[in-house]
């Protein structure tokens, strides 16, 4: 089935997260739902919006909500909360929602177990969940952490204050989504920049080995998913993207 492109005339910044990502999230959820369908989404956490600004462009009828710790601007497209992620969301009770996003999220708070639960816990039976991650498994961050003992975006030493400090690896998010009743559908990976590919010799090296490694790993988990979590291209993009949808009873 061919993908249908995002409209020309939709201005897809990079906003707070890793280039490329808005544009593969919004593209899937484009081929996903109708344009004049009514769904309800929320975007967990909110930024500036622009990701939701995004939506209602594409999804005219749609009830998107939004929420993040600092108080979000005024915004006359969706139902804005000041809200602290790590606990209970301050959502009516009953509220429940069509559609989760999470764009470069949990990478900012900690207790990701609790905010998971809490995300599904407002997911219909039979919604989608869209949770983005930076990749800290690449061959630069590799390197980085074998030379100074940091990663590329965290570093080995924070300060009091530090914003990003929740470097969560994407077994433990795939761990918590199944263990919540979310079936993983697809994981995608993006933002590549072409100033890594110069260690692509090395990456050849590096994941044959962790190829066999895999192939010789028993587990319960599907084959299929074990090899979406590990393909060659994670050596070098630094983004990656998990489309879930959540079973139904």
């Amino acid at each position: 089935m061919t993908s249908r492109a995002l409209p020309a005339g939709l201005n897809v910044a990079r906003g707070e997260t890793q280039v490329g990502v808005n544009e593969l999230v919004l593209t899937r959820l484009y081929n996903r739902y109708a344009p004049d369908e009514a769904f309800s989404a929320v975007d967990l956490p909110c930024g500036s919006g622009h990701f939701l600004d995004c939506l209602r462009q594409l999804f005219p009828r749609a009830q998107l909500w939004g929420g993040d710790i600092a108080r979000p601007a005024p915004h006359a497209e969706a139902r804005l909360f000041e809200m602290d992620l790590t606990e209970d969301f301050p959502f009516p009770p009953g509220q429940q929602f069509d559609l989760v996003t999470s764009i470069s999220g949990v990478m900012m708070f900690s207790n990701t177990l609790r905010f998971i639960k809490n995300c599904t816990g407002v997911l219909k039976p039979g919604g989608t969940f869209v949770l983005t991650n930076d990749n800290q498994a690449t061959l630069r961050d590799r390197l980085s952490y074998l030379f100074m003992a940091r990663y590329r975006i965290f570093d080995a030493v924070f300060e009091d204050d530090e914003l990003m400090t929740e470097n969560v690896p994407i077994n433990e998010l795939v761990r918590l989504l199944r263990t919540h009743g979310v079936e993983i559908e697809d994981i995608q990976y993006t933002s590549l920049y072409r100033k890594d590919l110069v260690l692509l010799p090395l990456a050849v090296i590096a994941y044959a080995v962790q190829y066999l490694y895999l192939r010789r790993r028993n587990t319960r988990l599907p084959a299929e998913l074990k090899w979406k979590m590990y393909p060659f291209r994670h050596m070098f993009h630094r983004h990656y993207v998990i489309f879930g949808r959540k079973k139904v009873a």
